[in-house]
């Protein structure tokens, strides 16, 4: 069995350095997923309620919390968008996008937020909010997006 909690525990800080490496690109940054922090919480309440005196587990459980914790980050890179998931975030390639919608939103205090949908070619919607103003994130996805991208502006 402890071999099975080393194996996970490769995994599982695997995934944590790829998602570290990915985000530590992010040049713009979307708001964080409190979603992901919300699951890491239960997460880590439910596995630390077991009294294991065992390493690999209480280095798994450590590993899993922190994995949720940081999935909240997302935004845009120079090559690929990340998004902020609930166990893990992901990287999508500029390239395989189809379309982006951006929708502005204002909030009080003279605040705006922006909603951007990016659909993939394999109809995969992936969903961001952005604090920045409309003209700073047009300006940042035109350089990074191929030309057969439409971009439609709500």
């Amino acid at each position: 069995m402890a071999i099975f909690w080393w194996v996970l525990n490769v995994l599982v800080l695997a995934s944590a350095a790829v998602s570290i490496f990915w985000q530590s690109q992010i040049t713009i940054r979307a708001k964080y997923n409190y979603w992901s922090l919300g699951y890491g919480v239960v997460f880590g309440v439910l596995l630390t309620t077991n009294v294991i005196n065992d390493w690999s587990y209480i280095v798994f459980t450590a590993a899993f919390i922190l994995i949720n914790i940081i999935s909240g980050v997302g935004g845009l890179t120079p090559e690929r968008i990340i998004t902020n998931g609930i166990f893990y975030a992901t990287a999508v390639r500029f390239t395989d996008l189809q379309t982006i919608t951006l929708t502005q939103q204002p909030l009080p205090g003279n605040r705006i937020r922006i909603i951007a949908i990016f659909k993939t070619k394999r109809n995969r919607r992936i969903s961001l909010v952005f604090t920045q103003t409309m003209e700073t994130l047009l300006t940042q996805l035109r350089k990074v997006i191929p030309n057969d991208v439409a971009v439609e502006v709500r």
